[in-house]
């Protein structure tokens, strides 16, 4: 296999790390990208997914790597309160990051392997892009837009040799459930089956597209 380079962005947070851990373990080339970065380095850069300067300076900055071969998209936030409880601020907040910056690393992503023959997007959806769960009002509607953005690259990246994938999930036990005792380590995925299969994907041959992968824990969702 020849070396991929890779962009894991929000690559600092629990699911990013692992995932910037297995695939340098694994001998990919990879760039970790995210906004709470204070000393950039040649393979830990900072970005700010809300802002097209930031993502544009990212991709810039990564190509001294060499050709992108992997983009994967990890950053995200998440506001879990009843609909009629979500303040604007917050609404707002969770589109510009969970799907303005998928956006925006996806589209520099698909111009730059555009040029060079190929290439993998791996977006980290959740179940709520395709379950309807009560609390995930803002949350939910970017999981679903980032779906329909994954199904859109592939319908126009296919004669380039692009391939996105959404990597759907179940409850993935992070420093988000530390503080909930009620709830156990031993009924979610833990990070290290989700960078397993990021792995996975990411050294698949381009002419085999994975449009989707839903990795849950046992009973399903939680």
């Amino acid at each position: 296999m020849s070396t991929r380079n890779v962009i894991v962005v929000g690559g600092t947070g629990d699911i990013g790390r692992a995932v910037t851990d297995k695939l340098r373990a694994e001998g990919l080339r990879v760039v970790c990208a995210a906004n709470d970065v204070a000393t950039e380095t040649s393979d830990t850069l900072k970005v700010d997914v809300t802002r097209e300067d930031s993502v544009r300076a990212l991709f810039d900055k990564a190509a001294a790597l060499g050709p992108l071969s992997v983009l994967v998209n990890c950053a995200g936030v998440g506001v879990f309160t009843p609909l009629h409880e979500t303040s604007l601020e917050d609404w707002q907040r969770t589109l510009d990051v969970n799907l303005t910056g998928t956006f925006l690393c996806a589209r520099e992503a698909f111009r730059r392997m555009k040029s060079h023959g190929g290439g993998r997007i791996i977006h980290i959806g959740s179940v709520s892009d395709h379950l309807t769960l009560p609390m995930n009002g803002a949350y939910a509607a970017t999981k679903h837009g980032v779906r329909g953005l994954t199904g859109v690259l592939n319908a126009e990246g296919h004669t380039f040799g692009i391939r996105a994938t959404l990597l759907s999930l179940g409850a993935v036990y992070t420093s988000f459930w530390k503080s909930r005792p009620e709830f156990s380590p031993a009924d979610m995925l833990s990070v290290e089956d989700v960078a397993q299969c990021v792995w996975e994907t990411s050294i698949k041959p381009l002419n085999v597209r994975v449009d989707e992968v839903r990795l849950v824990p046992p009973r399903g969702v939680l």
